[in-house]
């Protein structure tokens, strides 16, 4: 893990041969990856509506953050904490508060032109989640705003999190794409390995930014015979102030199964630009 975490850092200065990063005013996205050419902090809030036997609803409260020098090398931090909602006695799964696991990392971005950037991370996420059945079904279900994160979910983990993404900014378009791939550690049964493949794109109008996002999840252990992929849908809706940017989100999974269980999800938050 330590050395493909070497590998990208490498290719990344590497990159820099290009130009260094240009801190565009490119909106973010709520449910897809943070990382881009400005430093910034963030404080997010999500709510789940959730139809399940033992759970109706859940929270996530997200801290995260990033620093980025003038040269585009960066570090970033990210801690989530969930709460859940329920009432089915035991031995079903009980309302909960849990902490997930708190991912650090390093980012590069450089400008290939002056509207296009790349932003390449390497980080690991330390096994700070809650590990007994209560805690990790409520940072499961608590998860679907940001499933692109479902790495942060998984007890007893260590993951090496690995992400490339261009990113588009032309007069008031703004497009992005995350491939990324999530190694969990080889000990652990329940860390799989995950590949997210992201994409969205919107419009900038100045006081507010409209963008449409689909994130997508994959588990490469269950290709076998239980193939497994997750799938949301979010539209978001930003407030560009200066430094402060509010947002809404809302969206959906799409997979027919999931949705049996996870109806909708709405988050908001505020980051700040300094």
């Amino acid at each position: 893990m330590l050395r493909i975490l070497s590998i990208g850092i490498v290719l990344a200065i590497t990159a820099s041969t290009t130009r260094t990063a240009q801190a565009q005013r490119a909106p973010d996205m709520a449910t897809l990856d943070r990382g881009d050419g400005i430093s910034k902090f963030g404080v997010d809030l999500g709510f789940t509506s959730l139809d399940t036997p033992f759970y109706s609803s859940a929270l996530r409260l997200e801290l995260s953050g990033q620093y980025v020098l003038d040269s585009g090398l960066g570090f970033y931090g990210a801690l989530p904490i969930s709460r859940s909602f329920g009432d089915a006695p035991p031995p079903s799964p009980q309302a909960a508060t849990a902490l997930g696991n708190l991912e650090l990392g390093l980012l590069f971005v450089v400008s290939s032109s002056p509207t296009v950037s790349w932003v390449f991370r390497g980080g690991v996420a330390l096994p700070t989640a809650d590990d007994d059945v209560d805690g990790v079904t409520t940072n499961y279900y608590a998860a679907w705003p940001r499933i692109t994160d479902l790495a942060l979910a998984a007890p007893n983990s260590i993951y090496g999190r690995l992400g490339i993404s261009p990113l588009i900014h032309v007069d008031r378009v703004f497009l992005r794409l995350d491939l990324g791939l999530d190694i969990g550690d080889d000990d652990n049964d329940a860390a799989d390995e995950l590949v997210r493949i992201n994409v969205g794109g919107g419009i900038d109008l100045g006081v507010v930014a409209l963008s449409l996002e689909l994130a997508n999840i994959a588990s490469l252990d269950d290709f076998d015979e239980d193939e497994r992929f997750l799938h949301s849908l979010a539209l978001t809706f930003r407030f560009m102030g200066e430094q402060l940017q509010p947002f809404l989100t809302i969206g959906a999974p799409l997979d027919d199964s999931t949705r049996n269980a996870v109806t909708f999800f709405v988050a908001g938050g505020i980051q700040f630009a300094p």
